[in-house]
C-alpha cells in the first residue's frame, strides 16, 4: 500500500513513470510517506547509506556507471545540508541528480520548530531547476499545480544538457508516519509531459502525426506572430491536410483561406470540442480558453514555444514543442495528406457563419463597430487592453489592416505610450482606441516630441472603467464598484490633447458621431486627432451583453432569460 500523502504520492508515481528506479536513502522519518511508499513498490531498487554527504557521491557513481539519472532523498534539517558538495558536483559535472527532500508546512518557518531550515532555495544555484510542492491538496487546481512543477522539474534535468534537480516535498507528519496512512492501493497516472524539439527524429514525429490524423485539431494563432507568406501557404496545407481549424483574433493578423475568427463561434457547444489544441505565439483574446480549461482532460495541447518553456494554461499540456512557429509549421505540413477530412472546420465555419449583429444603440460598441470599418486601407491599429481588445473581436476591418495590443500580461499601463512609439517610426495612418481609463492612466505618453500627424486616437469615456459593468453578475453588489473598482471620473481629455497641438473631436450622440468619423479617419491632417466619444456605462454593458445574448442557441437564450428574471427578483427583494 501506498501514501495517501498527495505530493508525496505524486513523487513516487513520476519516479516510476519518468524510469527513474535507483534510489538512494539516508535515514530520517520526515520522508517515511515516500521511504515506505518506495519500499512497496518492486520496480525500484533502493540503496541505505547513513551519510547524506557519502549517499550523494554513492549516487554520483550509480549514475556514471549506468548513464543514467539516480534519485537521492533524505529527511529535513541539516540532513539536507550535506547534500550540498555532491551536487555542487554534479552540477559542473552535468550528472542527472534528482535531489528530494522532506520539508515540514511552511507556515512553521522560523517558529522554533524541529529539523526545519530554509530548504526550497538551498540548491537553486547548483541545479538546473526546483521546485517546492504543495503540502496539501485540497482541490483539482492543487493537484493541477504539484504536477506541474514535477514536469518542470524533469523536463529541465535533459533540457539542453543534464544535471541535477532539487525536488522539495512538504509533509506536515512524518515521525513514525503519525497521521499518515497507507491505504493507497496503486499510483496514480501521471501525465509526463514531453520536450520535442530539434533533436526529434522523423520518426517520432510521424508516429504522432499519424495519431493526429484521426482527430479533430484546433490551431490557436497567437498576437506574437508574423505571417510571412511561406507560413500561411504552410497554415493553408495544414488545414486541408488534417481534421483541422485554424483558430484567430484581430491580433493575430492572419488572412488566409481557412482561418476562422473563433470568437464568433461563442459560445463553444460540446459538438465543437477539439481533440487536440496546437498554440502557436502567444496570448489569444477569447473565451476559448476558459472553455477548454473546464473541458474533458483527454484533450491534448501541443504548446509550441521557442523557449522550449513549460506553460499550460488548459491543464491538458501533453507536448511542448521547443521551435519558432515557422519551423514547426514546415515539420506539420510534410505530413498532411490530401483528401483529410474537413468536418471539423465546416463545424465551425457553420458556427461563426451564424454571428450576427443586432442593431446597435449609440454605445462603445456602436463607435468601435463603425470606426474599425472606416479605418483606410493600410493602417497600423492599437486596441487598448480590457473591454476595448474584447469588443473589437466582434467587428471587422479591412484585411490590411495591422493590429496591434499589449496582451503579453493584459496591463493598461503603457499601451498609449507603446502605440505612441511605433507610430513614431512608421509612414502608416496609425489609430489607437482605448477606454477612458487606459488613457488618462498613461497621459504621459503625449508629453513628448516624438507624436506625429499620422495619429488618430479613439477615446471611449464613459466616466470609468466600463469592463467592470459588462460583468454585471460578479459585481453587483460590490458596493464602491463605482469608486474603488472602475475608478469613476467625470474628466475630459480636451484640455490636455489641445495643449498638445492635437485636433479635437467629440461627440456625445450618435448624430455628433457619424458626422465627427470621417474627419477622424481623414488620411491628411495638419495635426494629430483625438476622438472622444461619450457613453453612458450602463448602456455600453448592455450593448456588449445584447451581441452575446443575439448569438446564443435557442435554448440558451431561453436560459439566458430565466436567469435575468431570478436576478431581477432578487434585486427587488434585496431593494
Amino acid at each position: 500500500m501506498y501514501t495517501n500523502h498527495k505530493s508525496a504520492l505524486y513523487v513516487v508515481a513520476m519516479l516510476k513513470a519518468q524510469g527513474i528506479k535507483h534510489i538512494v536513502i539516508s535515514p530520517g522519518t520526515s520522508h517515511n510517506a515516500m521511504v515506505r511508499s518506495i519500499d512497496e513498490d518492486s520496480f525500484f531498487q533502493t540503496y541505505s547509506v547513513t551519510d547524506e554527504r557519502s549517499a550523494a557521491f554513492f549516487a554520483i557513481g550509480i549514475a556514471q556507471e549506468l548513464q543514467a539519472p539516480v534519485a537521492i532523498m533524505c529527511t529535513s534539517g541539516t540532513a539536507t545540508c550535506n547534500y550540498i558538495s555532491a551536487v555542487t558536483e554534479a552540477y559542473h559535472r552535468n550528472i542527472p541528480l534528482i535531489v528530494i527532500t522532506a520539508d515540514k508546512h511552511p507556515y512553521f518557518l522560523n517558529q522554533l520548530e524541529d529539523l526545519m531550515i530554509n530548504q526550497p532555495p538551498m540548491f537553486k544555484n547548483i541545479t538546473k531547476y526546483a521546485v517546492s510542492l504543495p503540502e496539501e491538496i485540497h482541490n483539482d487546481r492543487d493537484d493541477w499545480y504539484c504536477r506541474r512543477l514535477l514536469n518542470e522539474a524533469f523536463l529541465e534535468m535533459n533540457h539542453h544538457g543534464t544535471g541535477p534537480i532539487h525536488i522539495n516535498v512538504p509533509i506536515s507528519y512524518g515521525m513514525f508516519a503519525l497521521g499518515d496512512t497507507f491505504t493507497t492501493n496503486e499510483l496514480p497516472l501521471i501525465n509526463i509531459v514531453q520536450r520535442l524539439d530539434y533533436q526529434t527524429t522523423a520518426q517520432t514525429w510521424k508516429k504522432i502525426f499519424d495519431s493526429a490524423r484521426s482527430k479533430r485539431i484546433l490551431i490557436l494563432c497567437g498576437q506574437n506572430i508574423s505571417f510571412s507568406d511561406e507560413m500561411t501557404d504552410l497554415l493553408d496545407k495544414i488545414s486541408k491536410g488534417f481534421n483541422c481549424v485554424l483558430a484567430h483574433d484581430s491580433l493575430a493578423n492572419l488572412h488566409c483561406e481557412r482561418a476562422l475568427e473563433i470568437e464568433k463561434a461563442q459560445p463553444i457547444t460540446d459538438a465543437m470540442q477539439p481533440d487536440v489544441v496546437i498554440s502557436l505565439d502567444g496570448s489569444v483574446v477569447t473565451n476559448l480558453k476558459y472553455y477548454l480549461k473546464a473541458q474533458n482532460p483527454s484533450i491534448e495541447h501541443w504548446l509550441v514555444h521557442e523557449k522550449g518553456t513549460l506553460a499550460d494554461p488548459y491543464r491538458k499540456l501533453k507536448y511542448v514543442i521547443e521551435s519558432s512557429s515557422l519551423n514547426f509549421l514546415r515539420i506539420m505540413a510534410d505530413f498532411a495528406q490530401a483528401g483529410a477530412s474537413d468536418e471539423y472546420y465546416q463545424l465551425c465555419k457553420a458556427r461563426i457563419d451564424r454571428f450576427q449583429l443586432p442593431e446597435l444603440p449609440y454605445s462603445s460598441c456602436y463607435a468601435c463597430k463603425n470606426a474599425l470599418e472606416a479605418i483606410p486601407p493600410h493602417s497600423m491599429l492599437h486596441l487598448g487592453n480590457s473591454s476595448t481588445i474584447r469588443i473589437a473581436q466582434f467587428f471587422t476591418h479591412d484585411s490590411s489592416v495591422r493590429v496591434f495590443c499589449n496582451r503579453g500580461v493584459h496591463g493598461i499601463d503603457g499601451c498609449m505610450s507603446s502605440f505612441i512609439g511605433q507610430a513614431a517610426v512608421s509612414d502608416r495612418l496609425s489609430f489607437l482606441f482605448l477606454g477612458d481609463l487606459t488613457f488618462f492612466y498613461d497621459l504621459n505618453a503625449l508629453w513628448n516630441k516624438y507624436v506625429r500627424n499620422n495619429v488618430r486616437i479613439l477615446l471611449f469615456n464613459n466616466g470609468g472603467a466600463s469592463m467592470f459593468y459588462y460583468n454585471t453578475r460578479g459585481l453587483q453588489n460590490f458596493p464602491s464598484l463605482d469608486r474603488n473598482a472602475a475608478a469613476g471620473h467625470i474628466s475630459s481629455a480636451r484640455g490636455w490633447v489641445e495643449s498638445r497641438g492635437f485636433t479635437y473631436l467629440s461627440a456625445a450622440s450618435q448624430e455628433e458621431f457619424d458626422a465627427n468619423l470621417p474627419l477622424f479617419t481623414a488620411e491628411q491632417s495638419d495635426t494629430p486627432i483625438l476622438f472622444e466619444v461619450f457613453t453612458d456605462k450602463d448602456t455600453d454593458a448592455k450593448a456588449w451583453h445584447d451581441i452575446s445574448d443575439f448569438n446564443l442557441p435557442p435554448v440558451r437564450k431561453g436560459f439566458g432569460i430565466k436567469t435575468k428574471i431570478k436576478n431581477l427578483i432578487r434585486d427587488t427583494l434585496k431593494n
